[in-house]
């Protein structure tokens, strides 16, 4: 049943967004959304508990482990929030005209769309594949951030094709050398696949994989927003639509991360961890430096919340650098972590932007009187996001700076943690301003739409949740993810 699965699985979103175009009617698109999302999630369940019981399971291109079902799960629950979410907030984009009704059931089409491709890029064992459906990601994602049609959403889906399909490549160049690689050890493989190379990774030639790496660093580490290759994702997840910026930054540059683990895992295997853990830290320091100067100067609260995701991509890639079974665990942990505080921020930012017309945080004022409930949600994802305990985010980042400290990188830990310390103070000026005051006259005064409270309060509780106790179920999952990095 599970081999079955692997194939039905990505079905589910194909189907469901060929589905959006047999009807106009707002409700009933919204009906199949939800239905969809929540079809997808229950056989990811199903799959997930297979795999527990019996082990990886594989067919053809496709294989799931416990390191991609961490990815596939948040993927799942992320896409059935944003479904939720986007029953109440689709109402009053069209009550305002940021959507065309003609236009509705080609949106959802596409999100489905772009969910599918994401759905194959985690299932992938072929590392051809993988490449091909990143690149698919770009494609339906990008044709999302410039929905709205207006010349700055233009300008930056344009932006985001060109720098990820340039980084990209790099990633394909250093694909074709790890299976060159592989392909000429005596007995060495003759496909793609990534569970057959590892197979062999101990005895593959160090130096071409050395090149491939870093080349697949840059590839694969543009598309996760990997500073210095970030320069479309701000601009991305400002324009973009709400739910999508809560996909993108929840779920789609964690698939690249993932894309850049399956070839971590080769690398350590044929040069040794040393090797690994320097490229990972010099990558993931840099982002996290590169991050705090422009969150601390940002007056766009999406573009804000941007440049939060490039800092954490930075925190995971230092956690994987770190390495060992703690860093490790923390980074996958900070994986989930981020991406449910990252949808939860950016829907509580679209209560704002609904509230205001604007996200301009210099307007933005006394959120707690206009929409009490969004604005709590909104103030507890900032809490996350500056690493203040009890949130999960904290947890996550105690394990990476515990890993950093055990293996003696005191430079990293030291400059880490002063960034770190910076963007807690600037998260909390920029949130607690927005939230708190007498709100500005460009506030709108309405009932809070019920659906995209109920989404919220579902990535509040596991937020909160992960925060207080990791559950058994999930520390298993990540204690066996972990094993399949580290070994």
């Amino acid at each position: 049943m599970a081999e079955t699965l692997l194939w039905v699985i990505p079905l589910v979103p194909t189907v469901t967004a060929l589905l959006m175009f047999t009807t106009r009617d707002r409700r009933i698109l919204s009906a199949i959304d939800v239905g969809g999302s929540t079809i997808l999630a229950v056989l990811a369940l199903v799959l997930a508990r297979e795999v527990r019981v019996g082990g990886p399971r594989a067919l053809g291109i496709f294989r799931i482990d416990d390191l991609g079902l961490v990815f596939l799960l948040l993927l799942v629950v992320l896409t059935l929030a944003v479904s939720i979410y986007t029953v109440g907030w689709l109402k009053q984009a069209l009550a305002v005209g940021n959507m065309k009704a003609e236009s509705v059931r080609s949106y959802f089409a596409l999100v489905h769309a772009f969910v599918a491709t994401m759905v194959v890029t985690v299932l992938a064992d072929n590392l051809g594949v993988l490449w091909i459906a990143m690149e698919g990601t770009t494609i339906t994602s990008a044709m999302l951030v410039g929905y709205h049609g207006h010349q700055h959403g233009l300008e930056a889906a344009w932006k985001y094709i060109i720098v990820t399909t340039i980084g990209i490549s790099f990633g394909l160049f250093g694909t074709v050398l790890v299976y060159a690689a592989a392909a000429a050890v005596p007995g060495g493989v003759a496909a793609m696949s990534w569970s057959a190379i590892m197979k062999v990774a101990p005895g593959l030639d160090p130096s071409i994989v050395r090149i491939g790496f870093i080349f697949v660093m840059v590839g694969y580490g543009t598309k996760a927003g990997l500073a210095p290759m970030h320069l479309w994702l701000p601009d991305a997840h400002s324009q973009a639509p709400t739910p999508v910026s809560a996909l993108l930054s929840g779920v789609l540059i964690k698939c690249a991360l993932l894309g850049i683990i399956r070839f971590q895992t080769i690398a350590a295997a044929a040069c040794g961890p040393a090797f690994t853990s320097m490229v990972l830290v010099v990558f993931g320091l840099t982002s996290v430096v590169v991050a705090t100067p422009f969150i601390l100067a940002q007056r766009d609260v999406k573009r804000l919340l941007g440049y939060h995701s490039v800092e954490h991509v930075g925190i995971v890639v230092l956690g994987l650098g770190f390495g060992g079974p703690v860093g490790t665990y923390g980074a996958l942990l900070h994986v989930v972590n981020h991406g449910v505080t990252k949808a939860l921020a950016f829907f509580g930012a679209g209560t704002a932007i609904a509230r205001y017309g604007t996200r301009d945080m210099r307007v933005i004022r006394g959120l707690f009187a206009v929409a009490p409930i969004g604005a709590t949600f909104l103030m507890l994802a900032a809490l996350s996001l500056a690493g203040v305990p009890p949130f999960s985010i904290f947890v996550s980042e105690l394990l990476v700076l515990r890993a950093g400290i055990g293996h003696g990188h005191w430079l990293a830990i030291g400059i880490f943690l002063t960034m770190v310390a910076v963007i807690f103070a600037g998260i909390l000026h920029h949130v607690g301003a927005m939230a708190f005051g007498r709100p500005t006259a460009a506030a709108t005064r309405e009932p809070e739409a019920w659906s995209p409270l109920l989404a919220m309060l579902l990535l509040a509780a596991i937020m909160i949740l992960l925060g207080i106790t990791i559950p058994a179920s999930v520390d298993g999952l990540l204690r066996r993810a972990t094993g399949v990095i580290v070994g």
